[in-house]
């Protein structure tokens, strides 16, 4: 007797439907709180610079906060796919540059999985 959840492909193409769906959102949940982690780090950086009073330094975390915002606003205004494409086009074009990206990117989620869990 067949169970009737996997019987035939409709039970089985919905569970993988749902599982998609489900990893879908949850990916483009991170993809979203690493984009607000960015812009928070940007808004502190220019704060903690202003304190130090020290013009170098504020005009250095002025144009490290303006990447840090550039890359905000990318992920923001790109879906996983778009994001997937350019990386694989980066790595391609830039190995070493990607190599570096993937280490900042980890650092980044691995702060946001610590202070969720």
């Amino acid at each position: 007797m067949a169970n009737d959840d996997f019987s035939g492909n409709g039970g089985q193409s919905h569970a993988l439907r749902d599982a998609r769906r489900s990893l879908a959102q949850g990916a483009n949940a991170s993809k979203e709180a690493a984009a607000d982690q960015l812009i928070s780090a940007a808004e502190r950086l220019r704060v903690e610079a202003v304190k130090s009073g020290d013009r170098t330094v504020v005009n250095q975390a002025q144009q490290l906060s303006r990447g840090l915002e550039r890359a905000a606003l990318y992920l923001h205004g790109h879906t996983l796919d778009q994001i997937t494409d350019d990386a694989t086009e980066l790595v391609q074009a830039k190995p070493w540059q990607a190599v570096v990206i993937a280490f900042l990117v980890g650092i980044i989620f691995g702060r946001s999985f610590n202070r969720e869990g």
